[in-house]
């Protein structure tokens, strides 16, 4: 939260907030922005929230844990619309042994009711309307019973799981039915999200900004006449004959707690716009120890500070050139125009001059072409006070295209300094690395391949010539080697050889 003071005594509630994605479509960033009433809060927490641009407009301790007193039914009811397959068709009936809790409780006074008797039947969403409307414990405590498959307390534990789900890390339920805990805390922030989330929910808004409602169900033994059985809405900002009305005002949840004070979260809607207020724990009575609603007095104010000193101011047109960026390997200009890719609207104090609204532009350097039009090159950020309170993209005026001979020229100079250069080199040593190492592992695996020669095959054969007749050869002559033959064939070649052998003497 950002606090200023605002000349002249008149401060104003606000926050700069984005219209231009909801006129033209395309969002821009924005940031919480306040100013300071200059009327007190008595509450001890309190955010004021545009739900028409889904932006806080103000807020005071929004993180400190306050007791969420029956406020915690809003997320009672969440859970029990998420479990509910048919909120019309699915009745439960009344049993009081539920009540035993409520019969110990301390401070009666924070115990609210809705006429719900044992044996009664109802539907689910008539519980929720009791639930809603009156803060019934009642039907608190029924329906964390039969939606918990009979245990409370696993019921409670669907709310913190719920809880966590959405964000709300600062927030622990202890019970259903919202009464005093120590141990039962939330903030201001939480109440918001987990309300916003409710009211996402099909049928929720309508059931709790209902001013009044009688149970459809029949249920004579207790409700003879049923017209007579009615639920009104605890927010008196909605009736006109309350001294705390608020035209435009509507539900959703009171909660006062005897122990820490009174809690509201309500909504008024005016000219197509809708604020949502969160107030935790004001005082139940003033310095004399009279009786007070501060929590409405509040709520009534925040809203007529929002709905009468707020308007839409433009605070930046999105034909508005702003500057060029220079572009690298252009086919002919070297700069492109930017200006803003949509125009900026934001609700503002009537009271504040926008010149006051500073511009700090932060464009792209080297940035290659070609360019296409509407090409984001860049940002404008406005300033208040030395705060960001927006964030508007700047994109290019028109296109530019590319020159390929100016993009080779470029491409050559550049390419030992690119990054494709580095991973070719590392990518090449790498591969020249397993390369290497391949080689010598295929060298150590064939040496261990080669089997030794048996030594047998080693040792020449020898042939046996006592036998025959010694022969006198010429070193001329031709030496011709006959492989071993049959046994038969020696004995022919031996006859032969005497035949010669006694030719030769004759």
């Amino acid at each position: 939260m950002y606090i200023f003071s605002i000349k002249r005594s008149v401060s104003a509630l606000i926050t700069l907030v984005m219209t231009a994605g909801m006129l033209a479509g395309i969002p821009f960033s924005a940031h919480a922005y306040t100013f300071t009433p200059n009327e007190p809060l008595y509450s001890e927490a309190a955010i004021v929230y545009s739900r028409t641009n889904d932006q806080i407009l103000y807020e005071k301790n929004a993180d400190q844990t306050e007791m969420p007193g029956h406020l915690a039914q809003i997320m009672t009811a969440v859970v029990v619309m998420e479990h509910c397959t048919d909120l019309d068709d699915t009745t439960i009936t009344v049993d009081d042994s539920l009540y035993r809790p409520l019969y110990q409780y301390e401070d009666v006074d924070d115990l609210r009711y809705a006429d719900l008797y044992d044996g009664d039947t109802l539907t689910v969403r008539e519980y929720l309307y009791a639930l809603m409307l009156t803060s019934s414990c009642e039907a608190a405590l029924v329906l964390a019973d039969y939606f918990g498959d009979g245990s409370t307390a696993a019921f409670v534990t669907m709310m913190n799981d719920k809880a966590k789900e959405l964000g709300c890390h600062n927030t622990t339920f202890t019970n259903a039915t919202g009464l005093y805990s120590s141990q039962q805390f939330t903030t201001a922030r939480d109440m918001l999200t987990i309300t916003n989330y409710a009211l996402s929910l099909d049928g929720f808004e309508e059931i709790a900004t209902t001013e009044e409602y009688t149970p459809k169900t029949p249920n004579p033994e207790h409700h003879a006449d049923l017209s007579l059985w009615k639920w009104r809405q605890a927010n008196t900002m909605m009736s006109e004959d309350s001294d705390y009305y608020y035209e435009g005002a509507a539900g959703i949840k009171t909660g006062n707690l005897t122990k820490t004070g009174r809690s509201i979260i309500t909504q008024a809607t005016r000219d197509n716009e809708t604020y949502l207020v969160i107030l935790l724990n004001a005082p139940f009575t003033d310095e004399k120890n009279r009786l007070q609603f501060y929590h409405m007095e509040d709520a009534r104010s925040l809203f007529k500070w929002a709905f009468s000193t707020f308007v839409y101011v433009t605070m930046l047109e999105d034909d508005v050139e702003v500057g060029e960026v220079k572009v690298i390997n252009s086919d002919g200009n070297s700069y492109v125009l930017v200006h803003p890719k949509n125009s900026c609207v934001m609700l503002w104090d009537s009271d504040v001059d926008v010149s006051a609204v500073q511009r700090s532009v932060t464009l792209r350097e080297d940035v290659m072409a070609p360019v296409k039009k509407g090409q984001e090159l860049g940002e404008m950020q406005l300033k208040f006070s030395g705060e960001v309170i927006a964030t508007v993209p700047l994109v290019a005026v028109n296109n530019v295209d590319r020159s390929i001979s100016k993009y080779n020229m470029y491409a050559i100079q550049n390419f030992p300094n690119s990054p494709w250069f580095i991973v070719g080199i590392t990518g090449g040593c790498v591969l020249t690395v397993l390369y290497i190492i391949l080689c010598i592992y295929a060298s150590i695996r064939a040496k261990r391949s080669i089997t030794p020669e048996d030594p047998i095959h080693l040792i020449p054969r020898v042939t046996e010539y006592h036998d025959h007749p010694r022969q006198n050869w010429k070193r001329e002559d031709t030496v011709f080697y006959h492989g071993p033959k049959g046994r038969n064939t020696s004995e022919k070649e031996s006859s032969h050889d005497h035949e010669m052998s006694g030719s030769r003497r004759r």
